[in-house]
This record gives C-alpha cells, sequence and structure tokens, in this order.
C-alpha cells in the first residue's frame, strides 16, 4: 500500500519481449515473471520461453529501447 508502483509491471504492462523486438505488445497474464524485483509479462508462454533464454540480454535491450517505446502508440511501431 505504501508503494504501489514497486509492484507495477515493467514497460507499462506491455509485453518485455515485444519491448525487446521494439515493439508495445498485449499480454497473457498466465505469462509473468518476477525478476529482480520486478514484474514482467509475456504475449504467452511460447513467448515467454523464448525471454526465459536470454533474460540478461532481453532486459538489457528492453531496457535500452524502451524510453524510445513508452509515449509511443503501438499502431505506429
Amino acid at each position: 500500500m505504501a508503494n504501489p508502483a514497486k509492484f507495477a509491471p515493467a514497460y507499462g504492462g506491455c509485453c518485455a519481449t515485444g519491448v525487446a523486438l521494439e515493439k508495445k505488445l498485449d499480454v497473457a497474464p498466465q505469462a509473468w515473471r518476477v525478476v529482480g524485483g520486478r514484474l514482467y509479462l509475456n504475449v504467452n508462454k511460447d513467448v515467454q520461453k523464448r525471454w526465459l533464454d536470454d533474460v540478461p540480454g532481453n532486459l538489457a535491450t528492453a531496457e535500452k529501447n524502451w524510453p524510445r517505446l513508452k509515449d509511443r502508440v503501438p499502431k505506429t511501431l
């Protein structure tokens, strides 16, 4: 209750794999993972498997991409 932002999904609730691929995609609530205290969501379990193949690399790429993507409308990507 004191810090709700701590529990908010990363990337505004967009798919973490999608952000790594420079896209903003909807997610499935069943495809999630907490890494380093942050909640990451994915489109589905198959996409999540790809994410889990290289979590550090995918996170690094997504973190680099997110500042450019966060204010963009998904249709423009």
